[in-house]
């Protein structure tokens, strides 16, 4: 190769590179009125606010069925106990989930301001994937049930930050289609997070499942304000 052709290539990786940087910038530069469709969706799903979760199993060869019931052990903890079809396995290999900052205002906005709890008393994040257990119970899901998922998911799910960590305080369901309804996670604002924090981190589990998403805080900056 030579340095002509090098310096050639290296500008058009650079041209590349450069790309995705000006367009996820959409949203500060164009009001919401005029984003797109597609560019709404990229918001929701892929931004500073919405990002891939890390999933593990701490257990062997699978999870059982999609649907599952919990149940709780003193000496053990929370455990997830398969029910329904046996064939309905999650794979933990392949399983995905979405992590989402619902209370932040350009997420809200990307909604079309579909949220109707007050962002103001607590930092709300969704959590939306192929995960029986934590994207939402299923509509069948009762009271009961969805009360006994929150005091499992309350000892275990946090966002950590410096300093102590922000507890969870309540759940609820994020309605809508199989592929986008989910668990809405609750955590008061009397603990601000700045933007000196520079990362923070949400994480829950419910037992062999643990889910875990990191979102560095400089990223997520919106017409010139920490938006979450």
């Amino acid at each position: 190769m030579t340095r002509r052709t090098a310096i050639r290539l290296g500008l058009g990786l650079s041209a590349v590179f450069r790309l995705p940087a000006a367009e996820k910038e959409f949203w500060n530069e164009r009001k919401p009125e005029e984003w797109t469709d597609d560019e709404r969706e990229i918001l929701l799903t892929k931004s500073p606010w919405a990002r891939e979760a890390t999933v593990d199993f701490n257990s062997g060869g699978g999870l059982g069925p999609a649907r599952s019931r919990s149940t709780m052990s003193r000496r053990t903890g929370p455990t997830v106990v398969p029910s329904g079809d046996p064939g309905a396995a999650v794979n933990p290999g392949h399983s995905k989930a979405i992590v989402r900052w619902e209370s932040a205002l350009p997420i809200r906005e990307a909604n079309r301001q579909q949220l109707k709890d007050d962002p103001a008393a607590n930092y709300i994040l969704s959590v939306v994937g192929d995960l029986p257990m934590l994207s939402g119970g299923g509509n069948d899901e009762s009271d009961s049930e969805f009360q006994q998922r929150l005091e499992m998911l309350k000892e275990y799910s946090k966002l950590e930050k410096r300093g102590d960590p922000i507890y969870l305080v309540k759940i609820g369901r994020l309605k809508g289609p199989p592929e986008k309804s989910g668990t809405l996670f609750y955590f008061e604002r009397n603990d601000l997070i700045q933007l000196g924090d520079h990362q923070v981190t949400f994480v829950t589990k419910l037992g062999p499942l643990s889910v875990k998403c990191k979102f560095p805080l400089h990223d997520m900056m919106y017409h010139g304000k920490l938006e979450l």
